[in-house]
C-alpha cells in the first residue's frame, strides 16, 4: 500500500515537474521575443552604434528607404544584414529591401548600380549611393538624403585660388569629391561677374588667393561677413596682405614669415617647412581629428587686441619647439630677434550669435595645401578637411561620428615566445598526452 502510495507521488511530482518545465520555457520564449539586449566586450565597441548614430535614428521622424544590390549567397549579405539590424534596433523609419541584382537587370542599370553589397540610399530625391560598409558611411549618408535643403558651397574664383573644379596637383578636386559624396554642391563664383554672393550659399570658400583683390571684391566679402555669412579662409605665407581687410574685421593678425617644424624628421620629412599637428585645441573638430596631419608652407596667426563680438577657438596647435622663419636663407636656424617661437597657432575657428540668434561660423587656416591634391592623402588631412567644412554648415553630428577600427588584432611574438609556443606544441603537448594516456592503460590493467 505504502508502495502505491510512492509511486502515485512520484507521479505527480514528475507532472507537476514537467507543467513548470513547459511554462519556463514558454514564458522564456515570450520573454526573448519582447526584449532585445547584447553586449558588447569589443575592446572599443566596435559592435555597437555611436550615440550619435542613436541619437539620429531615435529622432528620425521620415521614412528612409535603403535598397541593397545583393546577392543571397553573397559573402558580404551577412556582414550587411547584421549592420543594418542594429540600425533597425533604433528606429522603424528604415525601410529596408535586398534585391538579388542577377534578377533585376533592368533596376541595376537604371540606377547605375556598380557593385555587389551596393545601397542605394533615398528620401525623396535625395539620393545616396554607399558601397564602404562602415558605420560612418552609413550614417552620413543617412544624414546626408534627410537634409531639407541643398547645402551649397561657393568657391571665390579670379584671383588664382584653388578650386575643387581642377584635377591639378595645386587644386581641390579629391576633396571636392568627397564632398560631394556627402551631399554638398559646389560652386565657382568670380565676384567682379556677380556682385553677390548667392543667398543659398551654406558658406564662402577662399582658397589660397594668388593675386590681389579689388576694393569693390573686399566691400562684397565684407559685407557677407557682416550679414552672418559662414566661411573658409585657407591662407598662405604670402597672399594674407591681399586680405588684410578681412583679417581686420574677423581681428586676427597673421604672423611674419613661414613656419619651420623639426619634428617633420619623425615622420621621414627632411624639409622643416612641413608641419605636424597633434594637438587640436578644444573645440568640435577635434573630435575627429585626433590623429596627425601635415601643413607644409603654413604661416601662423593670433588674434589682435580688439576681438570685438567674435570668440576665437585655436584650432590648428604647433609644438613647442616649432618656430616661424622669416629668413628664406637659414631656414634651419632659430633667429631670436627676428622669429616667433612656438607654440604657434595655424588656424581659428571664430564665432559668433547674430541678430538672429543663429551661430555665424568662420574657419581661418593658414595653409591650403594640406587638402590640395598633392598632400590630401597624407596623415588625416582629408578628415580634417571635412570636418571643418561639417562644422562650417552646421552638420555637427557628422563631426561626432567616430570611424570603429579594431584594436588588438595583431598577435606580435618574439623569436624565443614562438620558439617556445612551437615547442610546446610539437614536443611537450604530445608528450603529455602520450605520458597520461599510458598511465590510464596502466593502471586499468592492473586492476
Amino acid at each position: 500500500m505504502k508502495i502505491n502510495k510512492t509511486r502515485q507521488l512520484f507521479r505527480l511530482q514528475k507532472i507537476i515537474f514537467y507543467i513548470l518545465l513547459v511554462t519556463v520555457i514558454v514564458v522564456l520564449a515570450k520573454f526573448s521575443l519582447q526584449t532585445n539586449q547584447h553586449w558588447d566586450w569589443t575592446k572599443n565597441n566596435r559592435n555597437t552604434l555611436s550615440e550619435t548614430t542613436q541619437s539620429f535614428l531615435t529622432q528620425l521622424d521620415a521614412q528612409i528607404t535603403i535598397q541593397i544590390f545583393v546577392s543571397p549567397n553573397n559573402e558580404y549579405r551577412s556582414a550587411i544584414e547584421t549592420l543594418l539590424s542594429r540600425y533597425q534596433s533604433y528606429s522603424t523609419q528604415l525601410d529596408i529591401h535586398y534585391v538579388d541584382p542577377d534578377f533585376s537587370p533592368n533596376l541595376v542599370r537604371e540606377l547605375n548600380i556598380q557593385q555587389q553589397g551596393e545601397m542605394l540610399i533615398s528620401q525623396g530625391e535625395q539620393q545616396q549611393h554607399l558601397v564602404d560598409l562602415s558605420e560612418q558611411s552609413l550614417t552620413n549618408a543617412l544624414i546626408s538624403v534627410s537634409r531639407q535643403q541643398e547645402q551649397w558651397l561657393v568657391f571665390i574664383e579670379g584671383h588664382g585660388e584653388r578650386t575643387p573644379l581642377n584635377q591639378a596637383n595645386f587644386n581641390l578636386s579629391t576633396w571636392g569629391q568627397q564632398l560631394k559624396q556627402k551631399g554638398f554642391k559646389l560652386q565657382g563664383l568670380n565676384l567682379i561677374e556677380h556682385s553677390q554672393i548667392p543667398a543659398n550659399a551654406a558658406a564662402v570658400v577662399i582658397a589660397s588667393p594668388e593675386r590681389a583683390w579689388l576694393a569693390g571684391e573686399i566691400e562684397i566679402l565684407k559685407n557677407y561677413i557682416a550679414q552672418g555669412g559662414n566661411l573658409l579662409w585657407l591662407t598662405e605665407p604670402n597672399d594674407n596682405p591681399f586680405l588684410l581687410a578681412l583679417a581686420e574685421q574677423l581681428a586676427i593678425e597673421f604672423v611674419a614669415g613661414t613656419v619651420m617644424d623639426p619634428n617633420a624628421q619623425l615622420l621621414g620629412i627632411d624639409d622643416p617647412q612641413f608641419v605636424l599637428i597633434t594637438e587640436y585645441g578644444q573645440q568640435p573638430v577635434q573630435l575627429i581629428s585626433d590623429s596627425v596631419t601635415i601643413f607644409p608652407q603654413a604661416v601662423a596667426m593670433e588674434t589682435s587686441s580688439s576681438t570685438l563680438d567674435w570668440q576665437h577657438s585655436p584650432l590648428l596647435i604647433t609644438q613647442q619647439n616649432v618656430w616661424s622663419e622669416t629668413s628664406q636663407m637659414e631656414i634651419n636656424n632659430f633667429d631670436i630677434e627676428s622669429d616667433s617661437s612656438g607654440p604657434l597657432h595655424l588656424g581659428y575657428l571664430i564665432t559668433r550669435l547674430t541678430d538672429g540668434a543663429q551661430e555665424q561660423r568662420i574657419a581661418v587656416i593658414g595653409d591650403g595645401d594640406f587638402i590640395s591634391n598633392t598632400y590630401i592623402g597624407n596623415a588625416a588631412n582629408l578628415e580634417l578637411g571635412i570636418a571643418v567644412i561639417n562644422w562650417l554648415v552646421h552638420d555637427d553630428s557628422f563631426i561626432a561620428i567616430p570611424v570603429k577600427t579594431r584594436s588588438d588584432t595583431q598577435l606580435e611574438l618574439s623569436k624565443l615566445e614562438s620558439l617556445v609556443i612551437g615547442l610546446g606544441f610539437l614536443l611537450v603537448l604530445p608528450t603529455l598526452l602520450l605520458t597520461v594516456g599510458l598511465s590510464i592503460w596502466w593502471y586499468r590493467r592492473r586492476r
